[in-house]
C-alpha cells in the first residue's frame, strides 16, 4: 500500500479506509505493507506493517491536511511529496504481488515501485481534484492522479460517480475500473431508543464541496419554527471563518454550535447526541460521514449527487442547492418523533448490512484479477 494518512492522523475518509481495508486485508491472511511519508504511532492494524523513508521525517508545518491546495503546494510540502515519491520508487522489496496506491500522492512513485518489482499497480481513487476544486483543478495534483490512471492494470473508485468521471475526464479505460463502496463497523453501543430533537449535525471537512452554507441557510429557515434547536458543526477547514460570518449574517450565529476539529471518541458522543444529519454536498464522492450517522442511528439527510447515495435507500436524498427541500426535510425529521425513531431503525441497518470484511474480500478479487491481466499483458 501507497499511502498517506492513517489514523489517527488523518482528515477524513481516505484515512479512515486506509486503515480499515488494511487490516481487513490483513485479517484474511495475506501480508500488507504500509508506505507512507510519516514515521508516526499508528493506530488499530494488527498484522500490517508500516514503512517510512526514516524515523524523523521532518515535518516543519505540522501534519498535513491532504485535500487543502494552499497547504499541499507550499514549498515544503511539494518537497515532501517529491522525496516521499522518489523513496518509494527505489525501495528494495520482496516478494510483493502488487503495489496498491491511493490517490494521487504516491502515483508516481507507485508507478515506478511496480515496474520495478514487475507487479501490477493498482490505484483507489477516493475523490478528485477536479471535484475538490469545483472544476478548477489545480494542475500539478490533476497530472499525478492522471499520471496514476493511465499507469494502473486495475483501478478502484469508491463510487460510480468517480469511475464515470475518471473515464470521462481523465480519459481512464473504463474497462479497467472497478467500483468498491465505503463501509462502517458497527458502533460498539446501541442507538439510544429515543432521540431528542435538539441537535440537527452537520460533520464533514469545512470546505465549499460540502455544502456547509447549504446547511446554514436551511438553518435559518427553520430556526423560528424549533427555537429549543441548536445546529451543530462539527470539522475544520478553510470555511470556518466565512460560516461563522454566514451564521450572523442569517440570524442564528447564537444557534449554532461550531466544534472544530473532533476526536473519533467526540463524533461518537456528538452522534448519539444528533436527532438529525445533513450532508449537502455540492458533490461528493462517497460521503463516509453519511454512514457513519446512519450506522449510529441518526436520520440522515444527504445530497443525491453523494456517492453514498448510490448505496443506501433509508435517508431523504435533496439536490444540492435546493435550500428550502433541505429545510423541509429538517423540520419533518424534527416535528415528527416517529419518522425518526423508523429512519433510525432503517439506516442503522441498512448501513452496517456490509462492512469492511467484505470491502476488503472485494478489493482482493481486483488484486487477483489485475494479477491475472498483468500476466496475460493486458
Amino acid at each position: 500500500m501507497v499511502g498517506w494518512e492513517f489514523p489517527p492522523f488523518h482528515t477524513g475518509g481516505l484515512g479512515v479506509h486506509s486503515q480499515e481495508i488494511s487490516r481487513e486485508i490483513a485479517r484474511l491472511g495475506h501480508t500488507v505493507i504500509f508506505l507512507t511519508p510519516f514515521a508516526l504511532p499508528y493506530e488499530g492494524a494488527p498484522g500490517v506493517t508500516f514503512r517510512s523513508p526514516d524515523d524523523d521525517v521532518p515535518v516543519p508545518f505540522g501534519y498535513p491536511s491532504s485535500y487543502r491546495v494552499d497547504e499541499a503546494m507550499r514549498t515544503d510540502f511539494r518537497t515532501l511529496i517529491e522525496r516521499y515519491n522518489r523513496w518509494v520508487g527505489r525501495l528494495t522489496l520482496t516478494g510483493v504481488d502488487v503495489v496498491h496506491v491511493h490517490d494521487w500522492f504516491g502515483t508516481e512513485g507507485g508507478r515506478d515501485l511496480a515496474r520495478r518489482l514487475g507487479v501490477p499497480l493498482v490505484m483507489t481513487i477516493h475523490s478528485t481534484e477536479l471535484d475538490r476544486s469545483l472544476g478548477h483543478p489545480y494542475p500539478a495534483i490533476f497530472d499525478r492522479e492522471k499520471l496514476g490512471f493511465d499507469s494502473a492494470t486495475r483501478i478502484i473508485a469508491v463510487s460510480r460517480h468517480l469511475a464515470d468521471q475518471i473515464a470521462r475526464a481523465y480519459g481512464a479505460d473504463r474497462r479497467k475500473v472497478r467500483v468498491v463502496y465505503n463501509a462502517v463497523r458497527p458502533p460498539d453501543e446501541p442507538p439510544p431508543a429515543r432521540r431528542d430533537a435538539g441537535i440537527v449535525l452537520f460533520l464533514g471537512r469545512l470546505t465549499a464541496m460540502k455544502g456547509p452554507d447549504t446547511f446554514l441557510r436551511a438553518a435559518a429557515r427553520i430556526a423560528p419554527q424549533f427555537p429549543d434547536v441548536r445546529f451543530a458543526i462539527a470539522g475544520e477547514g478553510p470555511e470556518y471563518a466565512r460560516l461563522v460570518r454566514l451564521s450572523v449574517q442569517l440570524g442564528i450565529g447564537d444557534r449554532v454550535l461550531f466544534f472544530g476539529k473532533v476526536s473519533d471518541e467526540e463524533r461518537s458522543a456528538i452522534l448519539r447526541d444528533a436527532a438529525v444529519f445533513v450532508l449537502p454536498s455540492v458533490v461528493e464522492p462517497f460521503g463516509i460521514a453519511a454512514l457513519e450517522a446512519m450506522a449510529a442511528g441518526v436520520p440522515t439527510i444527504v445530497s443525491k449527487t453523494s456517492g453514498v447515495a448510490e448505496v443506501v435507500r433509508s435517508t431523504f436524498q435533496v439536490d444540492f442547492w435546493d435550500v428550502d427541500e433541505f429545510a423541509s426535510r429538517m423540520a419533518e425529521l424534527l416535528e415528527y418523533p416517529p419518522l425518526r425513531e423508523e429512519m433510525s431503525e432503517h439506516a442503522l441497518r441498512e448501513a452496517t448490512q456490509e462492512g469492511w470484511p467484505e470491502r476488503a474480500r472485494q478489493t482482493v478479487g481486483v488484486y487477483r484479477e489485475a494479477i491475472e491481466a498483468y500476466r496475460e499483458g493486458r
